[in-house]
């Protein structure tokens, strides 16, 4: 049996791993597609990284500060943005804006995406190879279960011969 679950994993992997990629990779270029409207700007810090948000002593590397940009079409917005501890109000920093202007992150790169695709496979992969072990443990536990039902059933018939008193 484990003979033919191992058979069955080196049969389904390629070809779950093949779907998987392919999906992976469509969903990975509808994002990149939505993405295209996506603009760097420049925003200037309207408070020092002193006085903004930050973790307790600054354990993430980022404070929370005020500031303000123009979207494209010269529309303006404010916001709170992440910056280095060491900003200073003024301080001219590069954010990504969706069309509207609201904040975002950079768009995906084509490694992104890459790395999406391998992440999905390998994920996948691992899912199929869990499930496999978890319906052999599964039919293991059930054969045992068998087996030793049968082996009392004919320990029942043949044990009173062998301990019988005489």
């Amino acid at each position: 049996m484990t003979t033919a679950i191992v058979v069955l994993f080196l049969l389904a992997a390629p070809l779950v791993s093949l779907l998987t990629g392919r999906i992976a990779d469509a969903a990975g270029v509808r994002e990149q597609h939505a993405e295209q409207a996506w603009h760097p700007v420049q925003a200037i810090l309207e408070q020092s990284a002193s006085a903004g948000l930050t973790s307790e002593n600054g354990a993430w590397g980022a404070a929370w500060v005020d500031a303000r940009w123009d979207a494209p079409g010269h529309t303006p917005h404010t916001g709170i943005i992440a910056v280095s501890l060491n900003a200073k109000a003024g301080q001219r920093v590069s954010i990504w804006v969706t069309g509207s202007g609201q904040i975002t992150h950079p768009p995906l790169s084509h490694a992104d995406v890459l790395d999406g695709i391998a992440n999905a496979v390998l994920a996948t992969v691992a899912g199929l190879a869990v499930l496999l072990g978890i319906t052999v443990a599964f039919v293991r536990a059930g054969a045992t279960r068998r087996r030793m039902a049968a082996w009392e059933r004919d320990w029942e018939v043949i044990g009173p011969r062998w301990t019988s008193r005489r």
